[in-house]
């Protein structure tokens, strides 16, 4: 009766003590000699060894763990980026490559021919990050065309409960379409709504205050000159201010409703001001189908309603915008322009859609091209009606409409290959004319080949 009182105490203290302290190097063989001189239990022992386990993968766990001011380097699919541990401090390399050619198939019919042939549409760099947790930045470069613009470049302070605030040169809060980028449109270039946005309302230097949840967006911006090549601010376009706001009552993965709607007004501060609303048939052709210039302009107001559905693979798009064009001792003139699209990827997956910013991303495929995995990326296919009228009182810079088909082939997140078929119809009013110097009714065919690399 001793004898089993004085092992159970023995192997109560063992365990106590195996219990309390951390298991040493040889703490596994200690318990092997214990199980076998029947001081400990089967099910004891199995116990013990799985908490020895578990001590020693916290404790590597604790030691491998980064403290907040060890610098993590990462490199992958969002590009070059080192960050601390902490999150407090973010740096990023990131850009943008779109190499296109086009050609068209009846120029010749006109008295003007389009330029053809191969061009870097694209060449961009970008440095982005964060400092302090609360400070976002971003200066982003354009090398295409062998000369330097400056596109975004900005500090954004998100420190506050409910809103932040951005200064910098930015995108005006104008139109879903000139909100969404370049890297993330089904199609290789933006539609005719374009002819009124961007003249005044792409980007310039000012001060922007947003605010947002998960499903609605709400934008504020006041705005003086842009920034032109070689960063040569422009004094020609004065001030301006814009607002956008936007809401999605039905927000999923995989559905979504969309709607929004923007304006702005732009003053001039130079007399005798001069602006080019105009449309290209492609970035190269020099070719104009549309093409009103305003001289005297005194001040510009736009508005601008939007609104999308996606329901899986499948979604529709549509925008309408209209300008309201002041001018000195004259008349003002007002132009319209609209687009209606739908896409729909083949391989089943959904586009990707920022209710918080209120526009969609671009697509991800969800099994990347491999030709020895047999995995073939993501392929969609879109479709685009759009017009505008150009034509106010005195000003008649035409009027067109045009369908665009475009085919994309997602090979993964960062290379994507698209094909885009346009042609453009109904055209009235045009400064290009037939080879017989009369008007003519439809456009060229022209074809856009584009190999686009993001990161």
């Amino acid at each position: 009766m001793l004898t089993n009182k004085t092992a159970k105490a023995l192997a109560l203290g063992t365990l106590t003590a195996l219990s309390s302290v951390t298991a040493q190097a040889d703490d596994q063989q200690l318990l092997d000699t214990l199980l076998k001189n029947g001081t400990i239990t089967p099910a004891q022992h199995s116990e013990l060894t799985g908490q020895q386990v578990a001590e020693k993968q916290a404790e590597a766990k604790k030691v491998a763990e980064p403290k907040g001011s060890d610098v993590l380097v990462k490199f992958g699919k969002k590009g070059f980026r080192v960050e601390t541990a902490d999150e407090k401090f973010k740096f990023k390399i990131g850009g943008r490559m779109h190499v296109d050619a086009t050609f068209n198939a009846n120029d010749k019919d006109f008295d003007q021919r389009g330029t053809e042939g191969v061009e870097v549409r694209r060449a961009r760099l970008a440095v982005s990050g964060v400092l302090w947790h609360d400070y976002k930045y971003k200066a982003q470069f354009d090398f295409a065309d062998n000369d330097l613009a400056i596109k975004d470049l900005f500090v954004k302070y998100t420190g506050f409960d409910w809103f932040n605030i951005t200064v910098g040169n930015q995108k005006q809060a104008i139109s879903l379409e000139l909100q969404n980028s370049s890297n993330d449109m089904p199609f290789t270039e933006r539609s005719l709504v374009s002819s009124l946005t961007v003249p005044m309302f792409d980007r310039a230097i000012g001060l922007r205050i947003d605010s947002s949840g998960k499903n609605w967006s709400t934008q504020l911006g006041f705005y003086g000159d842009n920034i032109g090549k070689n960063g040569i601010q422009v004094n020609d376009e004065g001030w301006g201010v814009s607002s956008r706001v936007t809401f999605a009552p039905i927000m999923t993965k995989k559905h979504i409703l969309h709607v929004g709607a923007s304006a702005g007004y732009r003053a001039t501060s130079d007399e005798g001001t001069t602006l080019k609303y105009k449309y290209e048939t492609t970035h190269m052709s020099n070719l104009y189908f549309t093409n009103a210039k305003v001289t005297d302009v005194d001040g510009v107001t736009l508005a601008d309603v939007e609104a999308a559905y996606m329901f899986g693979s499948f979604s529709v798009q549509a925008e309408y915008a209209h300008t309201w064009i002041e001018r000195e001792g004259m008349g003002g003139v007002d132009f319209g322009a609209y687009y209606v699209q739908a896409a729909w990827t083949l391989t089943g997956e959904s586009r990707n859609y920022k209710g918080s910013y209120g526009k969609f991303k671009r697509l991800k495929p969800a099994n990347e091209f491999s030709w020895s995995k047999g995995t073939w990326g993501a392929v969609e296919l879109a479709t685009r009606f759009d017009g505008n009228d150009l034509n106010s009182g005195d000003i008649q810079g035409g009027e067109e409409h045009a369908v665009t088909v475009a085919l994309n082939w997602y090979l993964n997140q960062n290379v994507r290959l698209m094909a885009d078929y346009r042609y453009a119809f109904d055209v009235t009013n045009s400064a290009v004319k037939d080879v017989n110097g009369s008007e003519i009714d439809g456009g060229t065919h022209d074809f856009t080949f584009r190999t686009q690399l993001t990161f």
